[in-house]
């Protein structure tokens, strides 16, 4: 019969998977999933039309602008117009595989930092949470568990979240590059075309968050394996729990954390 020691041990080293399965997760896009690939760019053809007018409607915009303003005096205009309208054309027509190439760029950088830790152990020593519990008598048996207990959802929980956090970069990964000719037939405005900018830096951003949750992950084992959290994680048995429910912890904070530091990093 399983004891609640084994659960808890079941619940710590269920984390040993939570990261491989993460690093997996990370590494995944839309062309890691043919039939999804698939829809994803039928949605981004279908949506391409759409762009392809407001791309017009913006330039005639912009042009109509520059013609009330008198800017089309200067040949220099006229020219710098024109090929700002053949390069937006050219990025609409492309912008699919643009972003497929930034996220394989983030790609073979997830794999090389994954691959440098993957060696780290994750291991939390419950030696002397064991003896402590064998030591016991059948009611107290009963009470520690019960005592147990609260640790064991915790960990539940917050690989739960953890998985929730990285699904929820893959669907945003995907969304992103379904609608993208949409912001991208920004830039053929002056007055708009921060938004295509912008998009760019969000998208570049999102496959930098899967960056730092692998380097989290790769932290969280290094905590695990050398870091003393000090006296007040408690005495015996209870300081190799309260280790690892803090590094598990600190493992939730960088991964729910990570899309807000990776807009920082990109400026977005």
């Amino acid at each position: 019969m399983a004891t609640p020691i084994d659960e808890l041990k079941e619940a710590f080293s269920g984390f040993t998977e939570l990261i491989g399965e993460v690093t997996l997760l990370v590494n995944e896009g839309p062309s890691s999933y043919p039939a999804l690939y698939q829809t994803i760019k039928s949605i981004h053809q279908a949506i391409l039309p759409i762009a392809y007018s407001l791309l017009t409607l913006y330039f005639l915009l912009d042009f109509l602008g520059k013609t009330m303003n008198f800017q089309f005096i200067r040949w220099e205009t006229v020219v710098s117009c024109c090929v700002k309208l053949i390069f937006a054309k050219f990025v609409m027509e492309h912008v699919f595989d643009l972003l497929e190439a930034i996220f394989q760029m983030s790609s073979y950088v997830t794999s090389k930092v994954g691959a440098t830790g993957s060696d780290a152990s994750f291991f939390v020593d419950l030696t002397a949470v064991e003896a402590d519990y064998d030591s016991k008598g059948w009611f107290e048996k009963k009470m520690y568990y019960f005592t147990l207990m609260p640790f064991i959802w915790v960990l539940q929980c917050i690989k739960i979240v953890i998985t929730l956090v990285v699904f929820g970069r893959l669907f945003q990964l995907l969304i992103y590059t379904a609608v993208s000719p949409i912001p991208i037939a920004t830039i053929i405005s002056d007055s708009l075309s921060s938004t295509g900018k912008r998009f760019l830096m969000d998208y570049a951003a999102v496959c930098l968050q899967g960056i730092i949750i692998i380097v989290g992950c790769v932290v969280y084992g290094a905590i695990m394996s050398s870091v003393t959290f000090g006296a007040f994680t408690g005495n015996g048995g209870n300081i190799a729990i309260w280790k690892g429910i803090l590094s598990v912890l600190a493992l939730l904070l960088v991964v729910v954390k990570s899309g807000s530091w990776a807009k920082k990093l990109t400026g977005a």
